[in-house]
């Protein structure tokens, strides 16, 4: 299909809501006539919303083979943008019925919300008293994945580690806020409290963990890797760094948390940085945001409370 010049305002602003759905269903169904079986239309009606779609775009979306309808790279990559598009919509309903109470999505991991999450959101309840923060815990890649859907409007988070090639979701600014580090803790009466282990003495213990995907566990698997041995064996895995130190503080395991988390419980819990062979070197974390996010008056006064100008 030719890609003619932009801009195509008149046919773009032809489009309906539906229309704009339509690649959704046809990369659930992989079939037109699938398609409008769910919509409860004619299959002409699917086939000459896809024309409208393409004409629109410019580009062919779907590819029309023997066993079906697929989407095209061209499809798919405006797909992922239309399934935010939906979200936003939903947003910008949820809006409009409570106009006098500004809600925002903002994501945190369990690191990001041990200090900067409660120190900006109590900012921006001194600047914002009525502003509504729907605020969501999860892991590092849920919240990447959630705020690159549209699911989330901002997140604080460590940076992700990304591979070759690899960049942040389309339409999403990425400011660095601070750094925290992993240490290794354990109650100051463990038998490596008092004392400098090598590796296989870290590994002949037995530890609670965050859950396996977890950037916590991930650094520690590298540093036994390069000890030329596995992770050590976990006894509980809990993905909060409060309730890891607490076991850790009542009995013998050990565990990996943010420097912030240990200090914040070591004269309660009796608990103590263990001296590993390996550097605790400092991390980054970020408030990434999407651009469609900057109209919103509670995220400008959030993201004051994250990043100075």
């Amino acid at each position: 299909m030719a890609n003619p010049s932009y801009p195509m305002t008149a046919r773009v602003e032809q489009l309906r809501l539906r229309d704009l759905l339509l690649l959704e269903h046809i990369a659930q169904q992989g079939s037109l006539r699938k398609v409008a079986e769910a919509l409860h239309v004619t299959q002409p009606a699917v086939t000459q919303a896809l024309q409208g779609l393409e004409q629109a775009f410019g580009v062919a979306l779907v590819d029309r083979g023997r066993r079906g309808v697929s989407l095209t790279p061209a499809g798919e990559a405006a797909l992922a943008r239309l399934r935010v598009a939906r979200r936003e919509v939903g947003a910008a309903i949820e809006a409009a019925l409570a106009p006098q109470r500004p809600r925002l999505r903002l994501g945190t991991s369990p690191m990001a919300a041990l200090d900067i999450v409660p120190q900006a959101l109590a900012q921006l309840r001194r600047a914002l008293p009525e502003a509504h923060v729907v605020l969501t815990q999860t892991s590092v890649p849920r919240l990447w994945a959630a705020l690159g859907d549209g699911e989330l409007d901002a997140i604080a988070s460590s940076r992700p580690v990304l591979g070759p090639g690899e960049r942040p979701p389309p339409g999403v600014v990425v400011e660095g806020v601070g750094t925290e580090r992993m240490v290794v803790a354990a109650a100051e009466k463990h038998p490596l409290s008092c004392t400098q282990p090598t590796v296989p003495q870290l590994a002949q213990h037995r530890w609670v963990l965050p859950p396996v995907g977890s950037q916590a566990v991930a650094m520690l698997d590298e540093w036994f890797s390069r000890a030329g041995l596995p992770r050590p064996q976990v006894s509980i895995t809990s993905d909060s760094f409060a309730t890891n130190l607490r076991l850790a503080a009542e009995g013998d395991l050990l565990t990996v948390a943010p420097e912030t988390a240990v200090r914040n419980h070591a004269s309660a819990l009796g608990l103590r940085v263990i001296a590993t062979p390996w550097p605790h070197l400092p991390g980054e974390l970020v408030f990434a945001y999407r651009t469609s996010s900057l109209d919103n008056p509670v995220f400008s006064a959030l993201r004051g409370c994250f990043v100075s100008p």
